[in-house]
């Protein structure tokens, strides 16, 4: 009897990392929607949508969904971009470059890692 099912993808450990930080980030955005509540409904309600999609997007990349791999990869490149932009334009910060050098890793990992593709089947 031949099985024809394909085998069980295993999450490489940084995408579990990538995923987990991108978990608390999206409570962490809830949180900050919530406590806006008290100042304005409409300043609240960004964040709480901006917390809603990291953790649809933390739940891609742990599910390993190819979505996931693309949107994250997105996001990563206009973080990259934005960040190349603040350097550039003389707003040197810690948070610019910490945002740059953090983007840039998480992109070449997602490209570079044979793992990474394979398990997203992308």
């Amino acid at each position: 009897m031949v099985n024809n099912t394909l085998a069980p993808r295993q999450r490489p450990v940084g995408v579990t990392i990538i995923a987990i930080l991108q978990a608390i980030g999206g409570v962490l955005e809830i949180l900050g929607g919530i406590f806006l509540l008290n100042v304005s409904t409409v300043a609240a309600i960004i964040p709480i949508v901006l917390g809603i999609i990291a953790l649809v997007l933390a739940w891609g990349l742990w599910t390993l969904k190819p979505w996931a791999f693309w949107v994250t990869v997105v996001l990563e490149a206009i973080n990259l971009i934005s960040g190349i932009i603040s350097l550039v334009t003389g707003n040197v910060s810690a948070a610019a470059v910490i945002q740059t050098i953090i983007a840039l890793a998480v992109l070449i990992y997602l490209f570079a890692d044979r793992n990474v593709r394979a398990a997203f089947r992308t």
